[in-house]
């Protein structure tokens, strides 16, 4: 079942960069394609891909791992033309902060997220089931 997960996000993954072979894979995620060998023996998906695809091709992660919600993430809306200058410092001070982050850190963080959502969800799942 877990190659059938893989293989499943595998296709999305080649659906929204249109390249289909292992070398063109490595090309685009700038890897040896022993690499992406390596991933499809090992059945999992990189987390570094992930923060690639959402930061290159603005491609919502969990619709690559679980194929559920939108493929692509929704721009944030224009900051208000009425924002205090505090809130204005805040939102800079924040998005310099995620800019300075290490890929693996936002990858990570990205992950445990959705687990933890998914983990909800399937919890709603069984509790809703119950008699």
């Amino acid at each position: 079942m877990e190659n059938q997960i893989f293989d499943a996000q595998m296709e999305r993954l080649k659906l929204v960069i249109c390249k289909h072979t292992a070398t063109d894979l490595a090309d685009f995620f700038g890897v040896p394609e022993s690499a992406v060998s390596a991933a499809v023996r090992r059945g999992k998906m990189p987390s570094s891909w992930l923060v690639i695809l959402m930061r290159v091709k603005n491609v919502h992660p969990e619709w690559i791992l679980t194929g559920k919600g939108p493929c692509l993430m929704t721009l944030r809306p224009e900051p208000s033309r009425y924002e205090t200058d505090v809130k204005v410092t805040t939102r800079k001070a924040d998005e310099e902060a995620l800019r300075r982050l290490p890929s693996h850190m936002l990858a990570e963080e990205l992950v445990r997220r959705i687990a933890v959502s998914q983990g909800h969800a399937f919890c709603s799942e069984c509790l809703g089931n119950q008699p």
